[in-house]
């Protein structure tokens, strides 16, 4: 007997397991998706796939008043049965028997949500079925989560279900700050939804609410003072929107969403600050033909967004407000650089006090030029980088090779840029090459973070994974040092006469035709990304990184970080001073004149001594000077002159800059002058020209000799084209899609080169 009894009990709980692995109670609807900063609030929710608004309840973010109505008014035993109250049912189908008709239901909380699962037609198999399916549940969930899934999905009139939903979207707050008269409302509504909805027959909701606080009154469910307070309470409702706080960043938050609730990094103090100036500038300088502007702020420590404004103002449908200006792609202008020459200071070629050169260069057939048009000759590398010089820059991005700083743009993030490498030559570092907000204040913030490069954190599950090395610590420190003082050319006039200046490193950037203007800021706690133009691409005459960008990145840091001056990079151990020479940047030699301080990085920054200064050989009165093939042996007098790049000695001819130089070498001498030939600036045989059949067009000659030379011949195909001063410019008309090009000076030193054309 106990046998059969053993067997029996299997056999009836395998058909139950066996029951509900085949028939399973529905699965939840979704959820709208919720985006919170990183305080819990609520930024913005959308719509479900079946245009409900339905959002999570979570029950640590409710009023436990609104809970314990729900739970008193619906199903007081609810902790204590499994699903279904036997004495519930039994009392309800006496009530309805002895009545001849339906009084009474039974449903218990877990029911009810049975039938929200599995909504049909009332009728006792339904009921049946309702019990089952409660049962399952009771197995499959704690009664916290059944509670929980149960407020979420309370239908409360129209397409609001769930009491966080009607909470935001009738009383226009989170459900955790209901008052008791507003829960008591909310706890009501679901028995008739349609007939007891706020937005439309708000008198009835309230009488029946005041009916059922008296009742909890009477019952003793709350404390008295606070019911009465409760009776008392104004009862007005008005259907609001729920939040839309940094809906750019919301809408890209739900994109990485993996569930319905995104708990991001926003913070909503730098959030409300960048918007509140952000709109501000923008309506300042609308009237100089500029409408929009967008703003990113990461959190250094963290590498989370602290503030991401995609423009101006969401709402302006006119000037396109709903465009994300973080992730649209434009040109960066001159923001390129520091990237530029941080990465010539980690490869030992550069210093900050070095000379670049400064003069018009034919990078074949590309000839860039400064923001003014003027050229100093040469410039130190700092000098160039704050000044943001256009040629200094494009002739050390050709030193060091278009492609490989594009592989290197493209590991610190620009995979625009790297996408585009067929398409880019030595324009991208002036901005003609496409890259986003979002990946140029990324990048920047490796300045701050001692040239560390790490995924940002948009969610709080977002992980940074393995930081990469892009630049040396050294590097990041020494564009940082350049770019953090305020005696510069992009700080706007207004702003010279401020007292008290945020503590930052900065970097402008125009876009070509005045379309985009950029400022990029860091210190050791933020990186600031700033973008003004207008997103249909219409430039502006004032628009530019300095005069639109800068007042707004200052105001910005000046709001966020009030202990700026504390934020300062530290130096790292191997970044040193020394004194150069102030011509060169070089260590100085002995007749080195002026010297000054110079930073570099130990065992990596070059050490080459001073040469500006070069002894001649001059005959007694000085009138002529010696090579070593013809000084003679007695009457000589040795003076030292500055000896310059033979391309900057052209220069300073052409221009008319007064240097030292020897007097002419001795014209009695028959030896040719050792040394270099000339140094041909245009053509260049690294380009293909292309030439359009019947136009007529010319290529410039021109090639720089050493001092002394008088004389260029130049030759084309072998044939004398013609004779000109040192420096001086010749143009040839291109036959064939290939000519030899050779230039000689008056001391016989040759340069030969092929320059090849093409021809449509």
């Amino acid at each position: 007997m106990r046998i059969r009894g053993v067997w029996l009990a299997v056999a009836v709980v395998g058909t139950l397991v066996l029951g509900d692995r085949l028939f399973p109670p529905p699965a939840l609807p979704a959820y709208s998706v919720q985006v919170f900063d990183n305080r819990g609030e609520l930024l913005g929710a959308s719509l479900t796939a079946d245009d409900k608004w339905r959002l999570r309840t979570r029950l640590d973010h409710v009023n436990p008043d609104l809970l314990r109505a729900i739970v008193y008014k619906e199903d007081r035993w609810f902790l204590l049965h499994h699903g279904v109250n036997p004495y519930a049912v039994l009392r309800a189908v006496w009530s309805n028997i002895s009545s001849g008709r339906r009084v009474s239901g039974a449903s218990t909380i877990t029911m009810q949500l049975a039938r929200l699962l599995e909504p049909d037609e009332r009728s006792y198999f339904v009921k049946l079925r309702e019990m089952i399916r409660a049962l399952q549940l009771e197995i499959r969930y704690s009664k916290p989560e059944i509670l929980e899934r149960y407020v979420s999905l309370l239908p409360m009139g129209g397409n609001i279900e769930g009491v966080a939903s009607a909470s935001w979207i009738y009383f226009n707050r989170p459900p955790e700050k209901l008052s008791l008269a507003q829960a008591t409302a909310l706890a009501i509504i679901p028995n008739n939804p349609n007939r007891l909805r706020l937005d439309r027959s708000s008198a009835e909701v309230e009488k029946e609410t005041r009916r059922w606080l008296r009742r909890f009154l009477a019952d003793g469910v709350f404390d008295s003072s606070t019911l009465r307070s409760a009776l008392e309470e104004d009862f007005t409702v008005a259907r609001s929107a729920l939040p839309q706080r940094a809906p750019h960043f919301t809408l890209f938050a739900r994109e990485r969403a993996q569930s319905d609730l995104v708990h991001t990094t926003l913070d909503p103090a730098v959030q409300d600050a960048a918007e509140r100036l952000l709109w501000n500038h923008v309506q300042r300088v609308m009237t100089d033909g500029v409408r929009n502007g967008a703003v990113l702020v990461i959190d250094n420590d963290s590498l989370s967004i602290a503030a991401w404004c995609g423009s101006a103002d969401f709402a302006d449908a006119f000037n396109q407000g709903q465009v994300d200006g973080v992730r649209a792609v434009r040109s960066p202008g001159s923001t390129l650089k520091p990237f530029l020459y941080a990465r010539a200071f980690d490869e030992g070629a550069l210093t900050p006090r070095m000379r670049l050169l400064d003069i018009p260069s034919d990078f074949g057939g590309y000839m860039p030029e400064n923001y003014d048009a003027t050229y100093t000759g040469d410039v130190t590398v700092r000098d160039a980088l704050l000044q943001s010089l256009n040629v200094p820059a494009v002739r050390e991005l050709a030193r060091q090779g278009v492609g490989p700083f594009i592989t290197w743009l493209t590991a610190a993030g620009f995979q625009g840029i790297g996408a585009a490498r067929e398409k880019l030559g030595l324009s991208l570092i002036l901005g003609g090459c496409g890259v986003t907000l979002e990946q140029l204040t990324r990048a920047s913030s490796m300045f701050a973070r001692a040239g560390a490069l790490q995924n940002l954190r948009y969610i709080n599950s977002d992980r940074l994974g393995q930081a990469r090395q892009i630049l040396s610590p050294a590097a990041a420190f020494l564009v940082t040092e350049i770019l953090s003082g305020h005696e510069r050319p992009d700080l706007p006039a207004e702003l010279r006469a401020t007292s008290r200046l945020p503590r930052f490193a900065w970097k402008t950037g125009t876009s070509y035709g005045k379309r985009d203007a950029w400022a990029i800021g860091w210190n050791a706690r933020y990186t600031v990304g700033v973008w003004m133009g207008n997103f249909s691409g219409e430039g502006a005459p004032h628009l530019s990184g300095a005069e639109m960008a800068v007042p707004l990145l200052v105001d910005i840091f000046d709001a966020i970080d009030e202990q700026s001056e504390k934020h300062v990079p530290l130096r790292p151990k191997n970044v040193g001073r020394r004194e150069v020479c102030a011509r060169t940047g070089l260590l100085p030699a002995d007749r080195c004149a002026e010297v000054v301080e110079d930073w570099y990085i130990e065992r990596c920054s070059p050490n080459r001594r001073c040469e500006l200064l070069r002894p001649f050989m001059l005959s007694a009165d000085r009138s002529m000077h010696f090579c070593m093939d013809c000084v003679p042996d007695s009457s000589t007098v040795e003076e030292w002159y500055p000896v310059y790049d033979p391309e900057l000695a052209v220069w300073f001819d052409v221009n008319r800059v007064s240097i030292p130089k020897p007097p002419p070498h001795n014209p009695a001498c028959t030896m040719r002058m050792s040394g270099e030939g000339p140094r041909v600036i245009s053509p260049s045989p690294e380009y293909t020209y292309y030439i359009e059949r019947g136009a007529g067009q010319q290529i410039m000659l021109q090639a720089a000799s050493s001092a002394g030379v008088k004389k260029q011949y130049w030759y084309v195909d072998g044939k004398l084209h013609a004779t000109v001063g040192n420096g001086e410019k010749t143009f040839f008309t291109p036959t064939a899609k290939e000519h030899r090009v050779t230039c000689m000076d008056d001391a016989g030193r040759k340069s030969r080169l092929s320059v090849r054309f093409s021809f449509y």
